[in-house]
Parts: C-alpha cells; sequence; structure tokens
C-alpha cells in the first residue's frame, strides 16, 4: 500500500538525465508527497469539483505511477508524467460514467429528465466580491462549471491545464501527448465556446 501525505512543494528541481544509463530517483514517497496537491486539484478541476470522485482517481494515479515508477526514465518532468496519468485516467473514468447513465436510460427512463488561435487566456470572475453580488457570483460560477463540463473532453483538459493549472503549451503538448499547434487549436475552440456561452454573465 502506498502511504499518500497531502503535501505539495513544487516542480523544481524535477529533471533528471535525459538518456543516461543509471538515473536517480527519488524515493516514491518523496513523489507522491511532492506531487499529491497538483494531482487532486488537477483532478477536482476535472471532475468539476466532485470531492469523492476527485480522491478515488488521486489514489488510481498514484497507485499506476507506483506500478511503473521502476519504468520512469526521467525523459520528462515528474509532474507531467503524472498529469498525463491524470487525464488518461480520467477519461476512462467519464467513459465508464457515460456508459452508466445511458445504461439507467435504457433501464429507467422515465427517471431521467430531459480566427487567430493565439487567444488569451479566459478571464475567471474575482471571487472577492461584496455580499451584495454573491448571488451573481454563484450564478456565474455554476454557468462556468456547466460550461466547461459540455466542452468536448480534449478541449476541456487542455483549458483546464492552461487556464487553471497555468501550464504552458509545450507541458500539456508533453500530457496530453500532442503538438503545440493541437494545444493552441483546443484552447482557441474551448475558450470560444466558453466566452459565447457566458456572454449573458461578461455583459452584465
Amino acid at each position: 500500500m502506498v502511504r499518500v501525505v497531502r503535501r505539495e512543494k513544487g516542480r523544481s528541481s524535477e529533471r533528471w538525465s535525459v538518456g543516461a544509463p543509471t538515473v536517480h530517483k527519488p524515493p516514491f514517497e518523496e513523489v507522491v508527497e511532492r506531487h499529491y496537491e497538483g494531482v487532486f486539484n488537477l483532478a477536482l478541476r476535472l471532475f468539476g469539483g466532485d470531492r469523492e470522485e476527485a480522491l478515488d482517481l488521486t489514489q488510481e494515479v498514484f497507485l499506476h505511477a507506483f506500478q511503473a515508477y521502476d519504468r520512469f526514465r526521467g525523459e520528462s518532468q515528474v509532474f507531467t508524467w503524472l498529469y498525463r496519468i491524470t487525464v488518461n485516467l480520467w477519461k476512462n473514468r467519464i467513459k465508464q460514467l457515460q456508459r452508466e447513465r445511458e445504461h439507467r436510460w435504457e433501464v429507467l427512463p422515465e427517471d431521467i429528465e430531459e480566427e487567430d488561435e493565439e487567444t488569451e487566456p479566459f478571464e475567471w470572475e474575482d471571487t472577492r466580491l461584496s455580499p451584495e453580488r454573491l448571488l451573481e457570483q454563484k450564478e456565474l460560477a455554476e454557468a462556468i462549471q456547466k460550461a466547461i463540463d459540455e466542452l468536448p473532453e480534449e478541449q476541456r483538459v487542455a483549458l483546464v491545464l492552461c487556464d487553471l493549472e497555468g501550464l504552458s503549451y509545450k507541458e500539456i503538448a508533453q500530457i496530453l501527448g500532442c503538438s503545440v499547434e493541437a494545444v493552441k487549436s483546443r484552447l482557441f475552440r474551448a475558450r470560444s465556446t466558453l466566452r459565447k456561452k457566458l456572454r449573458p454573465f461578461l455583459e452584465r
């Protein structure tokens, strides 16, 4: 059993010798200690704030990482490796949840209610609001989360990694296994969709 400690020390001093015959790696517990919080926060954002799903996914990520740690050779930073595992496992979980929802539709249908790609990051609402605007804040937060949840998977992941996690295009490309241009394209489409859906709130 991997002991999990909820503390993150940042992303510095992670680059190991690429292509070296022997790569010095810290104990896995140190990896968990350093990166647990980052992985959990990413999972939480991908799941739209569902802490139970995020906690389960985080445990699964570090279990997978522990099993594969002997094969990790330091070709990328350890946090990009962990984030790639997180995204892949999240996609698997989303597919599982979709299958479960489709099954519920079949079994209990009566119970179910019916330009230039170098765009600027989406402007998130400042949470430091006066009391009289708390209701508006809640409505906007719910609208933002709903809009993000409705994005296609690849756009949603790119948006979370860039605009919420603050990763570079290159880091996102490494995590998603795609080109930097593909990352830019996904971000452009995601941000355009969000602006369109949230225009009524942003024009208040």
